[in-house]
Order: structure tokens, then sequence, then C-alpha cells
């Protein structure tokens, strides 16, 4: 029907998690055209994805995935659940700015310092 929009704000917790997923491996699966110098290069990307095979440093990989993404799922469970938008939004702005503090001090400490660690550094 024309003129009729769907209502895409449905609380069923599984649908709402089904369209994120999704959404997330097309923006993946998109991401490999961006990384590519060429079309070639990025159906050559693609095409190596049906010749898979296990290499050690996956493991690592995995471990990192799930040390980065699990506490990222549980923070925006909470979130979900108490309402809030932001995770610190509720407390005084003391503490806000400590927090805040403390992650510029570890993204300082932490973060990529290869010359070619950042994709857009390729433009």
């Amino acid at each position: 029907m024309l003129g009729v929009a769907k209502d895409w704000s449905s609380r069923n917790f599984l649908g709402q998690w089904g369209r994120r997923i999704f959404v997330f491996h097309v923006v993946c699966f998109s991401w490999i055209f961006f990384r590519g110098e060429s079309l070639g290069a990025a159906w050559r990307f693609l095409q190596g994805l049906a010749h898979w095979k296990w290499q050690p440093s996956y493991l690592a990989a995995a471990e990192f995935l799930v040390a980065f993404s699990v506490p990222l799922f549980a923070l925006d469970l909470y979130l979900e659940a108490t309402g809030d938008e932001y995770l610190f939004q509720s407390r005084p702005h003391f503490q806000r700015v400590a927090v805040a503090f403390t992650c510029v001090l570890a993204i300082i400490l932490f973060g990529a310092n290869q010359t070619h660690a950042f994709i857009y550094f390729q433009f």
C-alpha cells in the first residue's frame, strides 16, 4: 500500500536485536568495498571468504571481540532496562567529568601508535 509506513519501533526484543544484527552485517559488508583499493580488490576480498582456513591469529581476534563486545552488550541491555540514553546522565557533574577524563587518558595511553593503523589514512 502506498502511503502506509510500517511501524519499525517494535518492542519485541528479538525483533530489535535481529534488525541491529542485520544492519551491522550490511555495514561490515559495505566496508569491504570501502577498504578495497578498487572493485577488483574488493571482489578478491569477497572471493577469499569462500576459501576460509583457520589460522592461530583468529583466536586472539576472537578473544578481543569477546572482551570488547560483551561489556558493550551488557551496557546496552542496562541502558534499555533503565530507560537512560547515556550511562552517566543522572550522575553529578563531577563524576561525569572524572569518567570523561579517565577515558581520554586511557585513549592517550592505549591508542594506536602505528603510522597506518587507521583505515582513513589511505586518503
